[in-house]
């Protein structure tokens, strides 16, 4: 379960990343660009037409821009006599013009009604501030009754439009303001983004200069109950195809005169290699907003859910199934979610994360499926057979459940060792007999192991009398430094009580216990024919070590630095020495473990060792004989006194407080 959770975690963590990173963004966003290529040109809304002031627009009317406002006054009545519901116009009027020519715009605009004007937002920055200036078309035109809203088509990161604007709180966007004319309240989903119709040209058109005459030279009722949008209509020239480049890289980089004359990258550019006029970008947005079609990607706690269960579903699947069959399932899985995707797409305008999805199953694919399949597996079969050499089946099923890196000459892990061994053994041994002697030694063995097993250690070895186990190899164990302490505090507990019940005459037998914990060596060991599991290294040898420094300071158990830091605040320990083993060049810092509640002497003991550090020995010869008034048996305190009255007597030439054990 632990696994299955920490898998879970990570796959959802990575995705989230993804979702939420520019990069996965991106990534979507050129998938919903070639989703709405799949998709294909929609049907068009017959109610919006585009009146282009194009090339033949100019050659035929015969002015240079800026036309005069006459004109403009002109098409406003051909339009709205024509039929028009609405005439939108996407030309900036904020500078006043001859007043008789703004005066005919004006009139037009008072007598037909229904129209609406751009209005655009423009930064001024400088090197002390920057600000951003509404310019609205002029109050003659709008105290005539036109309507006006913003014409902005805002840009992703990669220059391409794919959303809509919606204004600022004082002033909608353009589409907004048509909307509002019709009197159609408008659904505003700032998560929307646009269904565009098609590619560049797809919007059914007809140029300025036929519009003005529509009886001569349109079909009658061409305009009736439309939405007419007036705007440039350049086509692409071959020259600014260049500037743009026909490489479809991720990142359009659209040059300013492009943008400069009013055309566009949409999602269609990757197939058609044609610019989109900003007049037509307003028609696609127009259309999406009128027909209620636009595109709406999962919200952002939709988003998280719909990864959070994925990521469930994929460690599920590579949980459950072998590996062959989860890399078979993580292939249908993005194979599924691929066409479910696109289903959503085209079916119900839903747009759900990709990139995410797609790195999810690819990070559990690789991590569940490749490296579990070559792994794990060659790894179970390796497990089942070096157990029969060496582990008991309860063993075995622990490992299993938590898969080591057993193979010959092992590998390095974090463990801790306790050996043990017994004080009057080899006497009582030479005095009885051999029967007698072996049946207390399976007693004692058999009482030790079960308390080792109680803690979730793994019994190492019997050499003799002495006993050697390990807690955190072969399996993993978080708390193994604890667990070694409390089965040699229970070991001990059972060898009292055990000493009575074998009761021999003139014997006491009594049990010495070290502990270390750090980096060891653990795996099969021996031969390619015949091996066994055990823990070599250093730190094995110190805990050997440590378990004959309590000849020397008449304790039961004693352990190293490393494996107090494990239980510090948990368990009573005392500072004893820092001593500089046989063997070892560096010094170790040792500790008693302490079966008991703190006692009163421990702190007394342990000031009168700073003391015994710095060289002050008579000041800590009071402190270690205070200590034995609490407690007259305290061996320790007894090594102490003779050690500073030693030191007293024959004072050393350098003295840095490392004891050398003889």
């Amino acid at each position: 379960m632990k696994k299955f959770s920490g898998i879970a975690t990570f796959t959802a963590i990575f995705t989230l990343i993804i979702y939420f990173s520019f990069p996965g963004r991106h990534f979507d966003m050129k998938v919903y660009d070639v989703y709405s290529c799949i998709k294909g040109p929609g049907t068009p809304l017959e109610d919006v037409v585009i009146v282009g002031i194009d090339e033949e627009s100019f050659l035929n009317i015969n002015h240079q821009w800026p036309w005069p406002r006459g004109i403009h006054g002109e098409l406003i009545k051909a339009l709205r006599s024509s039929g028009a519901k609405v005439v939108v116009m996407d030309i900036i009027f904020s500078d006043p013009s001859t007043s008789l020519e703004d005066k005919a715009m004006a009139e037009a605009i008072k007598k037909y009604g229904n129209v609406v004007l751009s209005a655009y937002i423009e930064s001024i920055k400088t090197e002390k501030f920057s600000k951003e200036i509404l310019i609205t078309p002029l109050d003659k035109f709008l105290k005539a009754g036109a309507s006006f809203g913003i014409s902005s088509i805002p840009l992703d990161a990669d220059n391409v439009v794919r959303r809509f604007f919606w204004g600022t709180q004082e002033v909608p966007s353009l589409e907004l303001s048509v909307l509002k004319v019709l009197g159609i309240p408008p659904k505003i989903d700032y998560r929307s983004m646009v269904h565009f119709r098609g590619p560049s040209h797809h919007i059914p058109y007809v140029s300025y200069y036929k519009a003005l005459k529509p009886d001569f030279f349109l079909p009658e009722g061409f305009f009736k109950d439309k939405i007419v949008l007036v705007g440039k209509y350049y086509p692409v020239s071959e020259e600014s195809k260049s500037v743009i480049g026909s490489s479809k890289s991720l990142y359009l980089q659209v040059p300013s005169s492009v943008r400069g004359m009013d055309m566009f990258v949409t999602p269609f550019y990757i197939i058609d290699d044609r610019l989109t006029p900003g007049i037509e970008i307003h028609a696609n947005m127009l259309t999406s907003l009128l027909k209620d079609d636009v595109l709406k990607p999962l919200r952002k706690k939709e988003a998280v859910i719909l990864i959070v269960f994925f990521s469930l579903f994929l460690t599920f699947i590579n949980h459950r199934w072998s590996p062959l069959k989860s890399i078979i399932l993580n292939i249908l899985a993005g194979i599924l979610y691929i066409f479910l995707s696109y289903f959503l797409f085209d079916n119900y305008g839903f747009f759900i994360p990709y990139s995410s999805i797609f790195f999810g199953i690819l990070i559990n694919f690789i991590a569940s499926g490749v490296i579990s399949y070559s792994g794990v597996e060659k790894k179970r079969r390796y497990l089942r057979k070096a157990f029969s050499f060496y582990l008991s089946p309860q063993v075995a099923k622990k490992v299993l459940d938590s898969p080591d890196r057993l193979r010959l000459g092992g590998q390095r892990v974090y463990a801790t060792v306790l050996f043990s061994d017994l004080t009057g053994f080899t006497e009582m041994s030479e005095m009885n007999e051999p029967e007698e002697v072996v049946s207390i030694l399976t007693r004692y063995t058999t009482e030790m192991t079960k308390i080792i097993f109680e803690y979730q250690g793994t019994l190492d070895k019997f050499i003799g009398d002495a006993i050697m186990a390990v807690w955190g190899a072969p399996a993993e164990d978080e708390e193994q430094a604890l667990h070694a302490c409390l089965a040699a505090l229970k070991m001990q507990r059972r060898m009292k009580s055990l000493t009575q019940e074998i009761n021999i005459p003139g014997y006491k037998i009594s049990m010495r216990v070290g502990i270390n914990s750090g980096i060891v060596m653990a795996g099969n060991m021996g031969s390619e024919e015949r091996f066994d599991f055990t823990v070599i290294g250093d730190n094995v040898n110190i805990a050997s070590r440590l378990e004959s420094l309590n000849k020397i300071y008449g304790t039961e158990i004693i352990i190293a630095e490393s494996t107090m830091q494990k239980v510090q605040g948990r368990l009573t320990v005392r500072e004893l020495d820092v001593v500089r083993v046989k063997g070892k060049k560096q010094n170790i810092k040792i500790f008693e473990l302490i079966d008991d509640e703190k006692k009163p002497y421990i702190k007394i003991f342990e000031e009168g060792l700073i003391l015994y550090r710095k060289g002050n020995f008579e000041a800590a010869l009071k402190n270690f004989y205070e200590s034995l008034q609490y407690n007259p048996e305290d061996r320790p305190s007894k090594v102490f006194i003779k050690r500073c009255e030693y030191m007293i007597e024959v004072p050393p030439e350098e003295w840095d407080g490392v004891w050398v054990p003889k």
